[in-house]
């Protein structure tokens, strides 16, 4: 059987968000890297694909219905065509000097995950860290403690299948969650919650973060070519951290530590030279539909 989502990947419309793999039932789809163009790709097993499309259903890609999404955890229409619903703006920082200086930015992020974890508000939180095995590819998970959070702090200059752990999040015994991610996350979130009672119940905090766009690994790999550091040779990688802009940090396998400031590293991220196709069309920077935006 062929699902529409085949559609969605024909025409480059895929954000790589992993919503897909993790609301299919049959477990008929993997993200799997395409290492020709250095992204996620949905790969789908056609002898367990029982056509039902409910990856179609909540997939970003093709489309983001902001009425409907509004209207059935707002309800109402969003106040301001360009920030949607909103209550305030404010500008902050995690007073916490240890977490604010290993941040991609200001700390909140994690400071209100830990907050939110020790009154007992979630039982733990869909993250992201770098994976320790393949330190180059990111590594959604649910952390449920301060470490585990921590761990997690940081942006992730890469593609991130965040929403594949909505599998993890069925099947798990939390009760109370909170999910973070980019616009595109968190349209494929909102989307799975509007079908799934369960999955709307238990996730009760959603932590958007702004994005312009996300690039490919084609970005990692010309930022390592230019240093030349071979990916085998990489122990950890963190594009964020000491302090604000603060430095890309490489760790290597022999020890040695590159330290290279933000803006020489990063430059290539604000040409938008590596980025996925579908971020080229996303109309939404603010992560409108979460609890709150970073």
């Amino acid at each position: 059987m062929i699902t529409k989502l085949t559609d969605v990947i024909d025409n480059g419309l895929c954000c790589n968000c992993g919503a897909c793999e993790g609301i299919c039932p049959t477990n008929a789809i993997e993200l799997q890297i395409d290492h020709e163009k250095k992204e996620y790709t949905p790969v789908i097993d056609e002898m367990k694909c029982n056509n039902c499309n409910l990856c179609y259903s909540v997939c970003p890609g093709h489309s983001v219905n902001y009425k409907q999404l509004n209207d059935f955890f707002f309800n109402k229409d969003p106040q301001d065509l360009l920030m949607g619903n909103y209550l305030n703006c404010y500008l902050g920082f995690v007073t916490d000097d240890h977490i604010r200086f290993n941040s991609a930015s200001g700390g909140l992020v994690t400071g209100i995950l830990i907050y939110a974890l020790d009154k007992g508000i979630i039982d733990g939180a869909l993250v992201t860290r770098m994976s320790k095995e393949n330190p180059l590819e990111p590594e959604p998970f649910i952390a449920r403690t301060p470490g585990e959070i921590i761990e997690a702090s940081k942006s992730k200059y890469c593609p991130v299948p965040v929403c594949k752990v909505l599998k993890e999040i069925i099947n798990s015994a939390d009760d109370k969650l909170a999910v973070v991610g980019l616009p595109c996350h968190i349209h494929g979130i909102r989307n799975a919650e509007m079908m799934n009672k369960f999955l709307r119940e238990k996730i009760v905090l959603h932590l958007g973060i702004f994005c312009s766009h996300t690039d490919t690994f084609w970005q990692t790999d010309s930022l390592l070519s230019k240093w030349g550091i071979e990916p085998n040779e990489v122990q950890e990688i963190n594009y964020r951290g000491d302090g604000w802009p603060g430095n890309m940090t490489i760790t290597l396998k022999n020890g040695k530590i590159w330290r290279i400031p933000f803006s020489d590293a990063l430059s290539q991220h604000t040409l938008w030279i590596n980025a996925i196709f579908r971020c080229l069309f996303c109309p939404d920077l603010t992560a409108e539909i979460s609890d709150m935006s970073f």
